[in-house]
Parts: C-alpha cells; structure tokens; sequence
C-alpha cells in the first residue's frame, strides 16, 4: 500500500509505472517520494515499496 496525494491505493512497481497507471504524461510531471525529489531519468529504477508516500505535481500552462 502506497499513499498518493493523501489517498491510498495498491501499485507495485516503479515511479513511471505509477504516472502510467494514473494516466498522467510524465513530460509535465514532478514526483517527490517521502519527500525527496526523484529525478526523471531515475523513475524507471525507482521501485515503490509498501508505506511509501508519493506526492505527483503536474505543470499546467495557460494564463
């Protein structure tokens, strides 16, 4: 069980899965994991593990 911007829910696997499943685009994403920015070029080696706290940013552009 993992906890995503305060709702828990069930995922096993890495932080790109993770946006994947979410259907959100990676490209407009920041992910921070218990509170430490991970990097994009480490989301495919950044396995989730059970307790973790994932907060997920998205950019949005307009004006």
């Amino acid at each position: 069980m993992i906890r995503v911007n305060d709702k828990e829910m069930e995922f096993c696997g890495n932080v790109l899965e993770l946006l994947l499943s979410l259907n959100l685009n990676p490209q407009v994403c920041a992910v921070l994991v218990n509170g430490e920015i991970v990097k994009k070029e480490m989301w495919e080696n950044f396995l989730l593990k059970d307790g973790d706290y994932v907060e997920i940013v998205s950019f949005v552009g307009g004006g």
